[in-house]
């Protein structure tokens, strides 16, 4: 006979990837529809809910995640000690569908320290304190894969050497390939696992590579597609050389090896394609610039 206790999940990032975020258990009365993202108090405490559906529920308490069925998760809901003092009570917090992607990215990535490691307190807790940051990186991860994505066309050079040479050291710790969609949900799973695989005093470090990668295209772009001095887009040998070692140099002082005659195709293919490579500039620019102005105010 199926028994309705919970039963330890030992390898949770293994699971999460297979969770679906969208179905929800039906309890009725004050309980109403329980879901991903939720925090709800039961018989034995608070738990954050990872998926629920009319036959299984995955929570996480304590550092500790859980399978359950429906039925025995729902009967500890309903005798919970505080469920008197009503739903207030009961139903503590709910954390949006992407910031619970988010959350599982780091499960997934997190399976050699753990995740209770890297977020070292309550869930809602964390998402609180870190949602700045966590809104920034989506937004700068996401118009990196887009404006990579665009440029994989026209740039090819510049897709490998630059943005994929960059993508792969901020990802150099996670297991698995780069990832080609650009939904929200998962471009905020990536970045839960980049955070989850290094912990979140080193995220933040890693993300910054993303602001040198978009400081490179700035600086192609502002030279070959923003000027409007007459013959701006004629370079001199010496200036070709110049601009190929600074960009080679930014790359190298943050970790990413590019050769200089790398650095040149790159330069070439600007110059052959600049009306795409202003494109690009523009995807990148509101996601990292208003990020940027706010740190300078």
């Amino acid at each position: 006979m199926l028994s309705n206790d919970p039963v330890l999940v030992p390898h949770p990032e293994k699971l999460m990837p297979l969770l679906n975020t969208r179905t929800v258990l039906n309890l009725g009365g004050i309980w109403g529809a329980l879901s991903s993202g939720q925090t709800v108090m039961a018989s034995d405490g608070r738990r954050f809910i990872w998926s629920a559906d009319s036959m299984t529920v995955v929570y996480s308490q304590q550092g500790k995640f859980y399978s359950q069925t429906a039925k025995g998760f729902a009967g500890e809901v309903r005798t919970a000690p505080m469920v008197q003092a009503g739903r207030s009570a009961t139903f503590m917090a709910r954390v949006a569908e992407v910031e619970v992607k988010l959350l599982m990215g780091i499960v997934a990535g997190a399976s050699a320290v753990g995740f209770a490691a890297v977020i070292g307190t309550e869930v809602l807790e964390f998402v609180v304190e870190n949602r700045e940051n966590f809104n920034k990186w989506n937004e700068q991860l996401r118009a990196v894969l887009k404006a990579r994505s665009f440029l994989k066309i026209h740039t090819p050079v510049m897709y490998d050497k630059l943005f994929d040479s960059v993508l792969k050291q901020v990802y150099r710790d996670v297991k698995g390939k780069l990832p080609d969609a650009i939904t929200p949900e998962i471009v905020a799973f990536g970045v839960g696992v980049i955070v989850g695989s290094v912990g979140k005093k080193l995220a933040a470090g890693r993300f910054s590579l993303l602001v040198v990668l978009f400081a490179v295209v700035e600086q192609l772009a502002v030279r070959f597609t923003l000027s409007v001095v007459p013959g701006a887009l004629t370079l001199t040998k010496e200036q070709y050389a110049k601009l190929a070692e600074e960009i080679v140099r930014k790359l190298r002082e943050a970790g990413v090896t590019l050769e200089d005659s790398d650095a040149k195709r790159i330069i070439d293919e600007v110059q052959q394609h600049p009306k795409e490579v202003k494109q690009a500039f523009e995807m990148l620019k509101s996601a990292f610039q208003s990020h940027v102005q706010t740190q300078a105010r």
